[in-house]
Parts: C-alpha cells; structure tokens; sequence
C-alpha cells in the first residue's frame, strides 16, 4: 500500500493545480463534533476522496449522495457516453481490506476502488478507519449489474498496482473509464 501512495504522490505533483477546484460535500452536511474532528487523511493526491467511515465494522457513508449520483449521471454522460440516472449509492466489501464504491441506476452499475484508512482521530472512537475513493477510474457494466463483485475495480500488485476491471462472472462486458485521460480542466472536482 506504502507502493501505491508513493506512485500517487508523483501524480499529485502533476495534479497539484487541481487541489484549488476541489469543493467540500460538508457544506450540504450538517456537521457534527465527530464530523469536524475527522482524521486527516495522509493520501494528498486530488485522485482520493473521503467518502465515509467504518463503524462497527460496517461501511457508512458521509457524502452528499444525492449529488454523487447526479454529478456521476452527468460525468459519465460526457465522459463515457453512458446515458443513465444513477439513483442508489452504497459501499461493498471486495477483497480484505478493499472496498467499492458501487452507484446503481436502472440498467447500469458503476464503480470506484476505495480503501479503509486507519484513523487517527480520538474523536471517531467508534470510526476505526476513514474511507476513501479514488474517483478517476470507474468499472461500468448493465450485463453484470446483478452481481455485487463483478466488474469491481480492483489493483493488480504484481503490475505496477495498476488499477483493472474485474471480469462478469456471467461473461458480461465491464467497461473501464479512465477519467484522468479526459480534458484536466473539466474534471477538476474528480466525478463525484
């Protein structure tokens, strides 16, 4: 994992500029004590996002979800071609320690590699690890949507930790999106 950070701040340097459009979902939020005292994170790269928290051992989400998936429906229009109205979002376990980002819509599933973080923060007693995504590339597919592993972003360790769709367990088509290929200036919030 200490790998994989070490490449992202390379790409961090290259993305530097972006960090000025990044926006805050917290200010749809109410914030609480426990939300204001939120661990940093150690990851700077504008790749990663926050996205919640474990609790008891349960993934629970902290963004704005309603505008993760109208800004996902909009971005994946734009960027992939895919005309869908995401309307669910929720986290799923994938390998140890590796999660998604999962964002569901009538015919297609989208997701998003994230990781869980240990948290330093004294004040999410309860929160041992902070969730967070990188949201510039997404897996999509509408043959394997059914399925809650199938087409799943994942890291290939003995390749560079370069991120790969997982393959349909039907055989379906899963689509990889790399968003960081597109015009830097209109992806400088990521896509959610």
């Amino acid at each position: 994992m200490k790998k994989r950070f070490k490449n992202l701040s390379v790409i961090a340097l290259v993305c530097s500029f972006l960090l000025i459009g990044c926006t805050s979902d917290q200010e749809t939020t109410k914030a609480t004590d426990a939300n204001s005292a939120k661990s940093k994170l150690t990851v700077t790269d504008a790749n990663w996002v926050e996205i919640g928290h474990i609790k008891d051992g349960t993934p629970v989400l902290t963004i704005d979800t309603k505008k993760a998936v109208n800004a996902l429906s909009q971005n994946m229009k734009t960027y992939a071609g895919i005309e869908e109205n995401y309307t669910n979002v929720y986290v799923v376990s994938i390998d140890d320690g590796a999660y998604n980002l999962l964002f569901e819509g009538k015919m297609y599933r989208t997701s998003f590699y994230v990781e869980a973080i240990k948290s330093n923060a004294k004040a999410t007693a309860s929160a041992s690890h902070v969730l967070v995504a990188n949201r510039r590339i997404t897996c999509t597919t509408s043959d394997c949507a059914d399925e809650s592993t199938g087409c799943a972003v994942k890291y290939d360790h003995d390749n560079n930790d370069l991120p790969y769709c997982s393959p349909c367990n039907n055989g379906g088509k899963c689509t990889k999106t790399d968003i960081s290929t597109s015009d830097i200036g209109d992806v400088a919030t990521g896509v959610f």
